[in-house]
């Protein structure tokens, strides 16, 4: 039977960014050895998602499952891959059998990876006099913005912070610094938490806007790594994977 895995990212014009895929990918190839193993992008980058799937079709592959490395059930997931692959299948009369692998966050393992990445900075944080601001890509998907409100929710809970609140970002930088200015005066300090899989511009505007203020305001924000530990994350994507 030949199986196949195609990786879904969103595509990047930044190096650091693609480097972060390709790590990612590293681990899928050495990890799924009887899979044909490729990624593919939705924008920006090549090989897009449409050319990797045409690739696995007229290879005439058993088996493909299609993993999206992406967080949260936006309109990529949940829209533009499954219209991407519905409209090549009209043009092959042998297909493989697809599956597509929901976003991390419905795993429950991810949490635990996130709040490790959190232990440092919570050892000079006082939760009572500091807040917890999660920083994510902004979505006009609901069931996206659900997500993200619970997911703050959660980790606010658990680490006991009296004030929480997430902010979703685009590539405006201006209206990021105006959002965390202001933020209540009456906290001390406010944690970061950014919810980004791979490095990118949305990550450095926010590095930008938080070195700048800190300057003005003595470091009244501390901010957290990104998910970079892409053997954890690999462990989440396999852990939701259904054979």
């Amino acid at each position: 039977m030949k199986k196949g895995i195609l990786l879904c990212c969103h595509g990047s014009k930044n190096p650091d960014g693609i480097n972060d895929t390709v790590q990612l990918l590293r681990f899928f190839k050495k990890k799924k050895k009887n899979y044909t193993v490729k990624i593919g992008y939705l924008e920006i980058l090549k090989p897009t998602i449409k050319d990797q799937l045409e690739f696995f079709f007229s290879k005439k592959f058993d088996y493909l499952l299609l993993v999206p490395a992406m967080l949260f059930s936006g309109n990529h997931v949940t829209k533009d891959i499954p219209k991407i692959l519905n409209n090549l299948k009209k043009n092959y009369k042998i297909k493989p059998k697809v599956f597509i692998n929901p976003p991390l966050l419905k795993s429950k393992k991810i949490f635990n990876v996130i709040q490790k990445n959190l232990i440092k900075s919570l050892k000079i944080m006082d939760r009572k006099k500091d807040g917890l601001i999660v920083v994510a890509s902004k979505t006009i998907n609901f069931k996206a913005k659900s997500e993200i409100n619970c997911f703050t929710k959660k980790i606010a809970m658990k680490n006991k912070f009296n004030f929480y609140k997430e902010i979703l970002v685009t590539l405006n930088k201006k209206n990021l610094e105006k959002d965390l200015n202001k933020l209540n005066s009456k906290y001390k300090k406010f944690l970061i938490l950014p919810l980004f899989l791979f490095r990118g511009s949305l990550l450095e505007h926010l590095r930008s806007v938080v070195k700048e203020i800190n300057e003005q305001k003595k470091n009244k924000f501390i901010l957290c790594s990104h998910l970079n530990d892409y053997k954890k994350i690999y462990n989440v994507i396999n852990n939701l994977i259904k054979y």
